[in-house]
């Protein structure tokens, strides 16, 4: 699929057209001009893609990159990703038939049930070690995350979801906006980092 590619004098006239760019996509090429921006003389080039399993791949050297995949909040959720837990078998049962056990049996998911959630967000995913960037659209703010990360809420919310109510056979997947907030803040008081420190150490280390 071929992509455009920005290298780092290529910035002056995005910005300049930034104006007339697409809404939809604006978020893809304000991130690839911040990214310049924020990271002077460490990323080579920025590929990004349309219809794709990612929008941005970023160079750092000839053999270094990072995979980003950016999501945009649309009326205060974010959609992650779509589950058809029904359609996942494990043996003689469904991986929805697992969750239903076990928060009718209890509040918490077993471990080999989580381990299967997990197993099947992977085989739905054609690439694997993404970045996520998250675009708060009524708030202009972008949160950044390890796959593992978005793994772990994923499995989290499954878990909260299924425990109020056990009927939904699929997962949508959406995440309020506040929600990925306060675990971004509460992320970075765990850490005692500031958010400058986590974007760099995802990008450039």
């Amino acid at each position: 699929m071929k992509a455009e590619v920005f290298k780092p004098g290529n910035i002056k006239k995005l910005k300049k057209d930034f104006d007339n760019i697409d809404e939809c996509d604006k978020p893809v090429y304000y991130m690839v001009i911040n990214l310049f921006e924020s990271f002077p003389g460490k990323i080579s080039a920025i590929k990004v893609y349309r219809g794709s399993d990612i929008d941005l791949k970023i160079r750092l050297g000839n053999t270094d990159y990072r995979y980003i995949k950016i999501l945009k909040s649309k009326s205060g959720m974010f959609e992650i990703m779509r589950l058809p837990l029904d359609e996942r078998k494990i043996g003689k049962y469904s991986l929805y038939d697992m969750i239903r056990n076990d928060v009718e049996s209890g509040n918490e998911l077993k471990r080999e049930t989580r381990n299967e959630i997990l197993k099947y967000i992977d085989f739905n995913r054609n690439r694997k070690k993404l970045l996520y960037i998250l675009n708060d659209s009524e708030n202009a703010n972008y949160y950044i995350m390890k796959e593992t990360t978005i793994k772990d809420i994923v499995v989290r919310d499954i878990e909260y979801m299924y425990t109020k109510n056990s009927s939904y056979r699929v997962y949508n997947g959406t995440i309020p906006v506040k929600f990925i907030g306060d675990y971004w803040s509460s992320y970075l008081k765990r850490r005692k980092k500031t958010e400058k420190d986590v974007w760099k150490s995802l990008i450039t280390q």
